[in-house]
């Protein structure tokens, strides 16, 4: 095995596992109504950025997945030129607290090389 393989098998587990990695459960919903829950990393703190580069307390929500776990799942992760597009999908997951968390995929950045999607969420009602 090569160390690209190495890699993919790496980031896929240390995102997913939930014993030994940073892997929660992570609900997934497409527009067309098709489910599906991985494991993966999510984060969720109160400190970003404002226009100006200054630090203000907002929340700030992202997830990262690998590719391949919802590719098994039967999740639809690109669009018909092949493109990882995720524009209007839903997520949900608890967080620390025990709060559910429900957002919509604001941008979503896949890393081809490793197969992991780095998404940037938003709040919904």
């Amino acid at each position: 095995m090569g160390l690209v393989e190495q890699a993919i098998l790496d980031a896929k587990a240390i995102t997913s596992d939930a014993i030994n990695g940073f892997g929660i459960s992570i609900a997934f919903t497409a527009p067309n109504s098709t489910t599906a829950t991985i494991n993966g990393l999510a984060t969720k703190h109160h400190l970003r950025m404002d226009l100006d580069g200054k630090l203000v307390n907002s929340k700030d929500a992202s997830i990262a997945v690998s590719e391949s776990l919802l590719a098994d799942a039967g999740y639809p992760v690109r669009n018909s030129s092949g493109e990882v597009y995720l524009k209007d999908h839903k997520v949900k997951w608890t967080d620390s607290s025990g709060q559910l968390c429900e957002y919509s995929i604001d941008q979503w950045f896949p890393d081809e090389a490793i197969g992991l999607i780095v998404c940037i969420l938003e709040d919904y009602e």
